[in-house]
């Protein structure tokens, strides 16, 4: 693969890992920043024991010297959390970042910055353990502070609205996220910044939430599935009360990536290959939203330029890469199941036309047989592929594979059932919607 390409937000449900924005925050000064640095060095070089004992000799100290509430005890106090998140000790972890954030709450200040880093290595480790309540509390904990500290247009808030925004947009929940990140691009306009390079992690985001309203990355059975995959939100401000509640707008979507393609072009002239980036994730936009021509042109606009620079295209366009895949429901745990979870998959064989559209889908391959095969099947109808291209090409390709993994509990004493748990559904195509007509075998 061409060391040029770069990761595409949300080109595959299947992978999905969106970040709208790197978030940088710095930390606050420290009393002995040599030692402090020394032992944070140990602890990413996975020496954490080591750097923990050192760390609560340090903590000790200063409070003999101090007291409890000392600011000098942040720094070591949110390193020794560091160190026990390496541990495994993740209770106390709990407890000692929360101690370093009351600690910068007092001798800081009820509101100060100085909170956020310690805040958010506490949502990153709730996410860790799976507890995303917790996670989006401190998330939002992080974002009303500093809404507080940088208030009005100021462009210091950007990384924490960047930062809500994706973990709403991890947990499925594009409103809330687009919500945010309009805010964050009226801030931008207001500062004049809205074509800078900054503001592309913004406009990036906003086409995501319309992406995601359209494409949601779990299979939807019917009109009233409008799951969360996460939190719900539970901020108490003016921010959320005024949603952006346009379903999906291509118009909306499509004008914040042609935004990126010429800030791309304008600022990085010397490096068009930012630009192409920028092109491939417009043409994969118009391509989901079956504007075909429009997808093609510029595909075949990013396949020259790449000839041209002698930036191997065909490691790009060899085959089709998936944008699209709805996860189907995983098979629920039977009562009488004991077992440890383990590891089914379903291989399909299918074709894949000029337009990523499927066709000829069949199952190769099912372990355990027919427990999730309709289930991936159903999904499979509606994924979208970029196509593969040839000399600037598109071209049908035949025999393409695909494995889907899952989790299962097998019954304990017998042979597994397999029922699919779906109401006895067949794998039987239903040949009423558009989607299955175009996948009849």
């Amino acid at each position: 693969m061409s060391a040029w390409l770069i990761n595409i937000s949300m080109s595959a449900y299947a992978e999905t890992s969106v970040d709208v924005a790197t978030t940088e925050i710095e930390s606050p000064q420290v009393a002995d920043p040599t030692g402090t640095a020394f032992l944070e060095q140990q602890i990413q070089r996975g020496e954490a024991d080591m750097a923990s004992l050192q760390l609560e000799v340090m903590i000790q100290q200063i409070e003999a010297i101090h007291h409890r509430y000392h600011e000098d005890l942040i720094e070591p106090l949110t390193l020794l959390g560091d160190a026990q998140v390496q541990l495994g000790q993740h209770d106390d972890a709990i407890e000692t970042y929360g101690r370093a954030r009351h600690v910068a709450r007092v001798s800081k200040g009820l509101f100060s910055e100085a909170q956020l880093p310690i805040v958010y290595r506490e949502s990153e480790l709730f996410q860790g353990i799976g507890d995303l309540d917790a996670a989006g509390q401190s998330e939002e904990y992080a974002y009303e502070i500093s809404r507080r500290v940088f208030a009005g247009p100021d462009l210091q808030a950007i990384p924490a609205i960047s930062r809500l925004a994706s973990f709403y947009i991890q947990t499925n929940n594009p409103i809330s996220a687009r919500t945010l990140l309009m805010s964050g691009l009226a801030i931008h306009e207001r500062n004049g910044t809205d074509s800078s390079p900054e503001a592309i992690p913004i406009l990036n985001g906003i086409a995501q939430t319309h992406r995601l309203t359209r494409f949601p990355p779990f299979y939807v059975t019917d009109s009233s599935d409008n799951r969360l995959e996460g939190p719900t939100p539970s901020l108490n401000t003016r921010d959320l009360d005024a949603q952006y509640v346009v379903v999906n707008s291509f118009p909306q979507g499509e004008r914040a990536l042609q935004k990126v393609v010429e800030i791309q072009r304008t600022h990085f002239a010397d490096d068009p290959l930012k630009e192409l980036n920028a092109i491939l994730e417009l043409a994969d936009w118009h391509l989901l939203f079956e504007r075909f021509q429009a997808a093609d042109t510029l595909y075949t606009h990013v396949y020259n330029q790449m000839a041209e620079r002698n930036l191997r295209p065909e490691d790009l366009f060899s085959e089709p890469k998936l944008l699209y895949f709805p996860r189907p429901e995983n098979p629920r745990r039977g009562t009488r199941s004991e077992s440890l979870p383990q590891e089914g998959l379903v291989t399909l064989e299918f074709n894949v036309n000029k337009q990523g559209r499927i066709r000829s889908l069949r199952t190769v391959a099912s372990e355990p047989p027919k427990l999730m095969d309709f289930r991936v099947r159903r999904s499979m109808r509606i994924a979208r592929f970029r196509p593969q291209y040839v000399e600037g090409q598109a071209v049908l390709t035949e025999a393409h594979l695909f494995t889907y993994k899952f989790p299962y509990f097998p019954l304990e004493g017998q042979e597994e059932v397999v029922t699919d748990q779906i109401n006895n559904e067949s794998d039987k195509e239903d040949l009423s919607s558009p989607e299955s007509a175009a996948v009849q075998e």
